[in-house]
């Protein structure tokens, strides 16, 4: 009775360990690009208390939902007559610019985080899945 006695060569060897240690690099890169994103998305702060942007709901009801016409910064604070008063000063507007600013810089860091943990955690997993068929198909 023979027993089969499967040696590997040292290509086959040499060329899974590259795979692995490709998935390890990407892996890493992975993981240190996340964790800069994320130190990146903590400096966006908004402000509660910001001018929003004001307009008039009559107006943008009958446009179809499709303009939005005259609007301004407004503060807050309300007047007599319930309407939110206009941001005047140029601290208000300042502040108004500053927190938009806040917002978009926290939703394009979101997107690329997720873009980076796709892309990345697709590349890793492909590496190291490429590797694993490469030595069972090869040995």
């Amino acid at each position: 009775m023979k027993t089969k006695n499967i040696k590997t060569p040292a290509r086959v060897k040499v060329n899974t360990g590259l795979f692995v240690v490709l998935a390890v690099i990407l892996g890493v890169m992975t993981f240190c690009g996340v964790n800069k994103l994320q130190m990146f998305g903590r400096n966006f702060r908004g402000i509660t208390d910001a001018p929003a942007l004001c307009y008039d709901e009559d107006a943008y009801r009958s446009s179809d939902k499709s303009i939005i016409k005259d609007t301004y910064p407004c503060l807050t604070q309300i007047d007599e007559d319930g309407n939110n008063l206009p941001a005047t000063s140029q601290n208000d507007h300042t502040m108004f610019l500053y927190n938009q600013n806040s917002f978009y810089g926290t939703v394009l860091t979101n997107e690329l985080l997720a873009l980076m943990v796709t892309v990345g955690g697709m590349l890793t997993l492909a590496s190291f899945v490429g590797g694993i068929i490469y030595w069972n198909h090869n040995r």
